[in-house]
């Protein structure tokens, strides 16, 4: 029956967008489906993002900064000693705002909001009436009475001329909390890129199980077809009853090894599903059959526990730097701009605060040094230990990787080695079936001798699958090691 084209086409996009080709699931859509569906793998994607934010922490330093204060007094404390003139009762308001930043240059800008609505309550004069202008008098030396305000609003500069300068400190916290990120993210993503590596190795041994599977089944009657004919003969006294028992022998050897393998199908099926987050008795899809690697990739110093040992030692150079700036002298300028104004109860107006009438300028140079320089050398030295120790934990892991990667490509050729020889065996025994047949055709052999031949050839044919899955599975580390499997 022919296809019709328009349902042809409908079938093959139905195939695409399920991700399956002509042959089956391919491995991509495979490790498509794991990136998705695993639980462990999307995790560890929101790990990643978490620990990515997480370094942003140390940023907060160049954040705005606002902050204040509003508070009530009503102080009726006379103290001890206090003159006749001295308030009885001190009742306010006050509040502060105050909205600061630091700059990348290690400048910190403060703007800076201060009010206060406040009575002092003199004690009355109790003089003679003779006296009271005198008193009348006195009373213009103190402030009214009755609540008066005032405000102040302040500018305020401050560089750091030496710790710190260019936000140095700030920098190396900075440093450090990036370089932590990095060696956790390194590390989460190298277990993310372990399970990718299952994911590889899973597909290649399902897909060569199968194909052993129907290679067997092909086998197991085939020697069912030796028994029989080899039983018959038996029969007619044309065989002895130790070729039969020699035939049973090897159907059950065949039967034996079908059983484990679909034991190993079953079992790598539940791998399979877990894998990409299916259900462990899902039916899994038709596979296509594995690829051999002409070659291993170039080898990259980008796996990723390499990858974390190089920012762990970024995080301890940060350290260093943070000690050093930590323990060293604070030299700061600093210029203060202000205006002020009080109102008192005889005016109507609040006062303002930015009319210039009254300017207060401050300018000034502050220093402070930490004097214990024996606590700075041990902390120095515990720093510099710390980073010398990443530095050897670095160069053993890149001996490692190095000696992981010579261990690999020895495999890799010894493989492709018995690859060679396997396929030479597969030849000559397709070859050695084939004549066989042509001699049962010309009456000059049995038909036990081809179907023997016949199961040597896929004997043969077995052996060289599963080099090929070998050959698969370290072009998956290769892979694994150069971090070529993204997993997110």
């Amino acid at each position: 029956m022919k296809l019709n084209p328009s349902l042809a086409l409908f079938l093959g996009c139905v195939l695409a967008a399920a991700g399956l080709r002509a042959d089956g699931l391919d491995l991509p859509t495979y490790l498509d489906q794991v990136r998705q569906g695993n639980d462990a793998l999307r995790g560890a994607q929101a790990q990643d993002a978490a620990l990515a934010l997480e370094a942003k922490q140390p940023l907060t330093a160049f954040s705005p900064q606002l902050s204040g204060n509003i508070q009530r007094l009503d102080n009726q404390i006379i103290p001890i000693g206090a003159s006749a003139l001295a308030p009885i009762e001190t009742q306010s308001l006050s509040w502060d705002a105050n909205l600061s930043e630091l700059l990348n240059s290690g400048t910190k800008i403060t703007l800076d909001y201060a009010g206060d609505n406040t009575n002092l309550i003199i004690p009355p004069f109790n003089l003679p009436a003779s006296e009271a202008g005198f008193a009348s008098g006195l009373s213009t030396f103190f402030p009214p009475s009755g609540f008066n305000m005032g405000q102040t609003v302040t500018l305020s500069v401050n560089q750091s001329l030496w710790r710190n300068f260019m936000a140095a400190e700030v920098d190396a916290d900075l440093d450090k909390a990036r370089a932590d990120s990095d060696a956790a993210r390194a590390g989460n993503r190298y277990q993310a890129q372990a399970l990718l590596l299952q994911a590889r190795q899973a597909y290649a041994q399902l897909a060569t199980l199968r194909q052993v599977q129907a290679i067997l089944n092909e086998s197991l009657d085939r020697n069912q077809k030796i028994l029989d004919w080899t039983k018959a003969k038996f029969e007619d006294n044309l065989a002895d009853k130790v070729d039969v028992l020699q035939c049973e022998a090897a159907l059950r050897q065949v039967a034996l090894n079908l059983a484990q393998n679909k034991q190993d199908e079953a079992k790598a099926e539940v791998a399979f599903n877990t894998l990409r987050g299916a259900s462990p008795t899902a039916a899994v899809e038709a596979l296509g059959p594995l690829s051999e690697p002409e070659a291993l990739p170039e080898a990259k110093d980008s796996r990723q526990d390499l990858e974390a040992a190089r920012a762990a030692l970024r995080s301890s150079d940060a350290v260093v730097a943070g000690v050093v700036q930590k323990f060293t002298p604070d030299v700061s300028v600093f210029v203060d701009f202000g205006e002020g104004e009080r109102s008192y109860p005889s005016s109507d107006t609040v006062p303002g605060v930015l009319t210039g009438e009254h300017p207060d300028t401050l300018v000034g140079l502050k220093f402070s040094a930490n004097l214990d320089v024996v606590l700075y050398r041990q902390v120095l030295a515990g720093a510099q230990k710390a980073r010398g120790s990443g530095e050897a934990a670095l160069a053993d892991k890149k001996r490692q990787l190095d000696n992981d990667w010579e261990q690999l490509r020895a495999g890799f050729a010894s493989v492709k080695e018995q690859l060679t020889l396997a396929r030479e065996l597969e030849d000559l025994q397709k070859e050695k079936a084939e004549r066989e047949k042509v001699r049962y055709q010309d009456g000059r052999t049995t038909n036990f001798q081809v179907l023997r031949f016949e199961d040597d050839y896929n004997l043969s044919r077995i052996q060289t699958l599963q080099l090929i899955a070998q050959a698969v599975g370290l072009d998956a580390t290769a892979r694994f090691y150069n971090g070529d499997d993204q997993p997110w």
